[in-house]
Order: C-alpha cells, then structure tokens, then sequence
C-alpha cells in the first residue's frame, strides 16, 4: 500500500516517485534544489 507513482522532475528530468497528493507530485521536482533551480532561485 505505497500508493507511490512515478514522476520525471520538470528541472533534471530525472524519474522519482511520490505519492500523488504530495507537494513533489503537484510540483513537478524532484528535491527543493530542482525546484529552486527550475523557478530561477
């Protein structure tokens, strides 16, 4: 009962899974770094 599913981060690309109603699901990134690179911080 994971309930995990995968994702591709929208800044590396890289697969990860997450559990859909997670913050990483609804964002698209893979770590706060990918987030914060894939907005330009």
């Amino acid at each position: 009962m994971s309930g995990l599913e995968r994702y591709d981060c929208d800044n590396c690309e890289k697969a990860f899974k997450a559990h859909s109603a997670s913050n990483a699901a609804a964002n698209a990134y893979c770590s706060p770094n990918c987030e914060s690179e894939g907005k330009g911080f």
